[in-house]
């Protein structure tokens, strides 16, 4: 699918003028591919020099704009097909006010904050021109479920590295994504983070959730990595409720130490019993909006279930709820769908639930994903 990949000045050429090492290749490639290259600028004088540059040096159309014209073209019809290659603070602002893919040039000479943190870091042309071509045909999530009343339930990748088919590299990931999750282990960060926001910024749902979340750990700390992703998935997209969705109250045994027969009979109880919705969160704040919980890893949609009554008790519209990692037990894996009668005050300890409905859901699995999570580790690592 073709690509408008939008570059800024100083990320094509120096403050001199003279264009970067790869970049001459890299045009030439995208635009062989069918991409089309926008490089913009605030300055009428530097869009006149690079007009002049790029007619001397390619056979092909090269456009110059100023930095108005991405404000003017792009809107929600469009975003999913622009990429902007930029490194300034005003390109991470523009980016995040149109909610589209920005990525973060570690070649330019302009190093600003805000890019190295909410964009992906590519360190040279070459990286930039295969994260493209992955971008342009990823299309998939490795685990999709529809559940009733309006929720989806999404995972990023199988976490079953034990599996007979992963192969070693897939295994390294996945053990690594485990290793960042769990204890801290920041090694794949950016593999993880790559595949999840070039999915949410091609998918319109994700790019219009209005409530970003995370679910509670056992023991109610947060997880810094978790909470990050989630971070840079609400600034991409233009959200400012920074606040957590859900407190939880009351430590609880962590899942691993459970049975799985054990926690599919207790089902949504034990966060029940020790999770809240945030208070902040009042009917005005939730009711009609779109909401997206993101947690770790899915097994049995325990904890996405006691998300997902929370959040449609509290009026919610939609509700996304996307996982990093998916464990199946079995061919097709359990997902128990839960419904709760739930009356009280949510927002505070002590609410009354009663069990209305519990069934086993099937989703679609879709293997190629997985092949995604290699091309990106390959591309980001040399």
């Amino acid at each position: 699918m073709e690509k408008n990949v939008v570059l800024t000045r100083l990320t094509v050429f120096n403050e001199s003028f003279q264009m970067y090492d790869g970049i001459k290749e890299l045009f030439e490639s995208l635009n062989s591919e069918g991409h089309n290259l926008i490089v913009i600028s605030h300055d009428q004088q530097s869009i006149a020099i690079m007009q002049r540059f790029f007619q001397k040096n390619f056979q092909f159309d090269v456009r110059c704009e100023f930095r108005r014209f991405i404000r003017v073209i792009v809107d929600e019809t469009n975003a999913k097909d622009y990429i902007l290659v930029g490194s300034s603070n005003d390109d991470l602002v523009l980016a995040a006010n149109k909610r589209m893919l920005i990525i973060n040039p570690g070649w330019s000479v302009k190093q600003d904050e805000k890019p190295a943190r909410y964009g992906i870091t590519l360190n040279t042309p070459f990286q930039l021109l295969e994260a493209i071509r992955l971008i342009a045909n990823q299309n998939k999530w490795y685990f999709k479920l529809e559940v009733p009343d309006a929720t989806q339930v999404l995972a990023l990748t199988s976490a079953n590295t034990m599996n007979r088919d992963v192969e070693y590299t897939e295994r390294q990931i996945l053990d690594g994504f485990e290793g960042l999750l769990k204890a801290g282990d920041r090694k794949y960060f950016n593999t993880l983070y790559f595949h999840l926001i070039s999915g949410v910024m091609k998918n319109p749902e994700l790019r219009n959730v209005e409530l970003w979340g995370t679910f509670p750990t056992s023991s109610g700390t947060v997880n810094e990595e978790l909470e990050e992703l989630k971070e840079r998935c609400r600034y991409l997209t233009g959200r400012r409720m920074t606040e957590p969705l859900f407190i939880r109250h009351t430590k609880v045994e962590k899942s691993r130490n459970t049975s799985p027969d054990t926690r599919l009979n207790q089902g949504c109880k034990k966060h029940f019993d020790s999770v809240i919705l945030n208070p902040y969160y009042n009917s005005s704040r939730i009711r009609g909006k779109v909401v997206c919980v993101l947690d770790d890893y899915l097994t049995n949609g325990i904890s996405f279930e006691s998300a997902r009554n929370l959040l449609l008790q509290a009026g919610a519209r939609k509700v996304i709820l996307l996982a990093l990692g998916r464990y199946r037990r079995g061919s097709q894996g359990v997902y128990q769908q839960e419904v709760y009668n739930l009356t009280g005050r949510i927002n505070k300890p002590g609410y009354n639930y009663e069990l209305v409905s519990r069934r086993n859901l099937v989703g679609t699995y879709d293997p190629e994903a997985r092949d995604e999570v290699n091309r990106i580790y390959e591309i980001l690592n040399g």
